[in-house]
């Protein structure tokens, strides 16, 4: 496996992604609520949140067929990945110091955009250091 995936450091780089992706699905597509009240969403946000989950869900999906099937030519998928990661750190910053974090009962933190700023970096190290098992 470890070869599959050009060395021990891409293996743990993926499996960290993997489990990022499979753990905020899991918050947001069956542990809704909770999810939402600690951030402060309220109800009114739980079909959103729930559709939020589903993308990062489908992520992890993917990246667990991949980590057992090997990741030759998957290039658009970890492509994606950073993409998203980018978007979600760029909009997550705009958000959260935005009159939005003020409103009563937000409860803004910085995890909106730090942790898509982690998936970036682990991303970019994949696309890197995998480019020629990534393009297959």
């Amino acid at each position: 496996m470890v070869e599959n995936f050009g060395g021990s450091l891409n293996l743990v780089t993926w499996i960290v992604l993997f489990i990022g992706a499979a753990f905020y699905s899991y918050r947001c597509l069956f542990q809704t609520k909770a999810f939402n009240d600690q951030y402060g969403f309220g109800d009114s946000g739980i079909f959103m949140t729930r559709f939020a989950g589903t993308q990062v869900g489908a992520a992890a999906i993917i990246s667990l067929a991949l980590l057992i099937n090997g990741p030759e030519g998957s290039w658009a998928f970890v492509a994606w990945g950073w993409t998203q990661s980018l978007l979600a750190a760029v909009f997550g910053f705009r958000t959260i110091n935005s009159d939005w974090a003020n409103i009563e009962g937000v409860k803004a933190t910085a995890e909106g955009y730090l942790a898509p700023i982690v998936f970036l970096i682990l991303n970019t190290v994949l696309l890197i250091n995998m480019g020629d098992i990534l393009y297959g």
